[in-house]
């Protein structure tokens, strides 16, 4: 007996709807593209602050995937030194009186109170006086602020990515 084979090619960013083919009739769908962040496959590079606050690189030997387990991976060393500076400074600012405690979710919604905030401006760090736009640099008065900058300002720079 004689047959004759046909292979179907999908046409590109399409695959077989195979619910809604027939035999006589291939149909195509689009393929559905996924957020990166929803990628199980996708791999993951970059740095991880280890349980001793140590900054490590992923290596090639590596191979890490996206998935929730390695949700803690920042794609440059310079955003992982600035997730550090941020959990140090929470500490700093939480538990040293002298910079006035963290500024409350309340404090942040009552627009008649001045917050006094560290920023980054091209390549600086400046200072600024804000009544509503959040940031974690933000104390009750300008001298609060300026000790803190004084004392940390390797803190901050990490922080601010400088």
């Amino acid at each position: 007996m004689n047959t004759k084979e046909i292979k179907i090619t999908p046409p590109e960013g399409y695959k077989i709807d195979r619910e809604n083919s027939t035999f006589e009739c291939i149909k195509f769908k689009p393929i559905e593209k996924k957020r990166w962040r929803d990628d199980e496959d996708a791999e993951i590079k970059g740095c991880y602050i280890n349980n001793h606050s140590f900054i490590k690189h992923i290596t090639s030997n590596n191979e890490l995937i996206n998935t929730e387990g390695n949700y803690n991976i920042f794609a440059t060393e310079k955003q992982a030194k600035s997730a550090l500076a941020m959990a140090r400074i929470s500490q700093i600012m939480a538990n040293d009186e002298r910079f006035g405690g963290v500024i409350t979710n309340e404090e942040w919604k009552d627009k008649d109170i001045s917050k006094f905030i560290l920023i980054r401006s091209l390549d600086k760090i400046e200072k600024a006086c804000y009544n509503w736009t959040y940031n974690l640099l933000a104390f009750h008065t300008e001298k609060q602020a300026d000790l803190f900058l004084k004392e940390n300002e390797d803190l901050v720079r990490d922080y601010l990515m400088l």
